[in-house]
């Protein structure tokens, strides 16, 4: 159910890197992913072939997953020589340095511009919640919340923030719409009902007991009599 000791497991690892994994591209996505528009060349001829180069390499691992990415040079090598080879055939790989923290956040600003997305922040945090809390009302299924909430972030055109921040945010609203439930069953069960139940639970339990085998059948399936 969990991953530790309150995180709900909503997400296999696999679906998880599919949203937040370091991109794995072929050598069609590379060509379909670092190609540049017009608008797009401005801003890489505005920086130098060094940050332009990872510049490029954030940008089209933006379009593909929408997210922005912290990497070891090491794992993006085969990206960053086929932008150098495609955008900056003068330059070789020894010449390109990873970019700075305040470089790489231009770098994210500057994307976000480009495509008219914005990072969820604190406020965008809170508003995503409430939204989260309407959907609960449907269906308190995690999964079903989750996928829901991925959608309005995308319809917004808002960064999805970390899966982490995701499971604990799905787990409050579902621990939430239990206890509205619950609320909402405390009120309905009038005093008549209550005692109709209470008269089914203390009737003959030959007409309405259910018991389990003591012993469990060989193939391991539990039989109800």
């Amino acid at each position: 159910m969990t991953t530790d000791s309150h995180r709900l497991s909503i997400l296999t690892t696999t679906e998880i890197d599919d949203l937040y994994g370091l991109p794995r591209f072929t050598e069609d996505d590379r060509c379909l992913y670092f190609d540049l528009s017009t608008a797009e060349r401005e801003a890489v001829d505005a920086h130098t072939p060094s940050v332009a180069a990872h510049w490029i390499l954030q940008l089209g691992y933006f379009k593909a997953k929408r997210q922005f990415f912290i990497y070891e040079r090491e794992a993006v090598l085969d990206g960053l020589c086929y932008v150098l080879k495609q955008h900056f055939p003068d330059r070789d790989m020894a010449s390109i340095k990873t970019p700075s923290r305040p470089t790489r956040l231009e770098q994210q600003r500057i994307i976000l511009k480009l495509f008219d997305y914005r990072l969820c922040d604190s406020t965008t945090k809170e508003e995503l919640e409430h939204k989260a809390q309407r959907i609960a009302m449907l269906s308190t299924q995690p999964i079903y919340i989750l996928r829901e909430v991925l959608q309005h972030l995308t319809n917004q055109r808002v960064v999805a923030p970390t899966y982490t921040f995701l499971q604990d945010m799905v787990g409050r609203v579902v621990i939430g719409g239990h206890h509205r439930i619950t609320q909402l069953l405390g009120q309905a069960l009038t005093p008549v009902v209550d005692k109709q139940l209470e008269a089914l639970l203390q009737a003959d339990e030959n007409m309405y007991r259910i018991s389990v085998l003591k012993h469990e059948p060989k193939d391991g399936i539990v039989k109800i009599v």
